[in-house]
């Protein structure tokens, strides 16, 4: 049993912090099932590079989260060096691994809009196809709400199969004041559709959410420190002592 009060301050704390880390890593878990209902067709147009979407981010994290500090809690709770030393190593792992993969996303961020362009230009070939409900409407939302059209510009979506040897766009393509017309993409007028193409848009977005992502990866890692520090404290604290008694 850890006695004096710094001995029990140190216990309660370490308690406190990683309740407060199991109830953050439920919300986050929370936010990610929210946005992975509402948002989860998205995922589907860059097949290649899944888990940069915010859902799965944020699904990741808080059962990560959750679990690192049930252990934390347990391990305060039942002052086991075990649990405590477990926790320590995990959050000193995580800590590495959201450095690495800051550093990586940042250093491989050109390549990731490489591969995001491949899978727009290869989903364009199954729009509209049978099967590929999920995917067609992924890009029609994108295309409506970010106002582009096409990967470059609307030309990328002429003679694609689901209308082959016609220089057709989909009608998310179209302009607001164009869409009430039926099949207004297939009316050939280039003016009526959106001039800009998606790839600049997804850019925009992957980086901004790499920006908040980091943003939040810092004040996380600031909070991972303190609890290794408190694991650190009370697991010496036990185990001397355990030696001395």
């Amino acid at each position: 049993m850890v006695e004096g009060g710094c001995g029990k301050c140190i216990q309660y704390l370490m308690f406190t912090f990683n309740l407060l880390f199991w109830l953050a890593g439920c919300g986050i878990l929370g936010v990610g099932i929210w946005l992975r209902v509402t948002q989860g067709d998205f995922a589907t147009l860059i097949p290649s590079i899944p888990l940069v979407t915010a859902p799965n981010i944020c699904i990741i994290a808080g059962v990560i989260v959750m679990v690192v500090g049930f252990i934390g809690c347990c391990g305060a709770l039942k002052e086991n060096k075990c649990l405590l030393l477990t926790f320590f190593v995990m959050l000193f792992i995580i800590f590495c691994l959201e450095i690495t993969a800051g550093a990586l996303a940042y250093v491989y961020r050109d390549q990731l809009e490489q591969f995001a362009r491949e899978d727009l230009m290869r989903g364009m070939d199954q729009y509209g196809m049978k099967g590929q409900s999920g995917l067609t409407r992924a890009w029609d939302l994108f295309q409506t709400e970010k106002h582009c059209c096409g990967v470059t510009n609307s030309s990328d979506w002429y003679n694609r199969p689901v209308w082959p040897n016609q220089s057709w766009v989909p009608d998310s393509c179209c302009k607001p004041d164009y869409r009430p017309t039926e099949n207004c993409g297939q009316s050939g007028v280039v003016l009526h559709f959106f001039e800009d193409g998606c790839i600049p848009a997804l850019k925009t977005d992957f980086m901004y959410n790499l920006g908040l992502i980091g943003a939040i990866g810092i004040g996380v890692g600031l909070i991972q420190i303190l609890g290794m520090v408190f694991a650190l404290c009370l697991f010496y604290r036990i185990r001397n002592e355990g030696t001395y008694a």
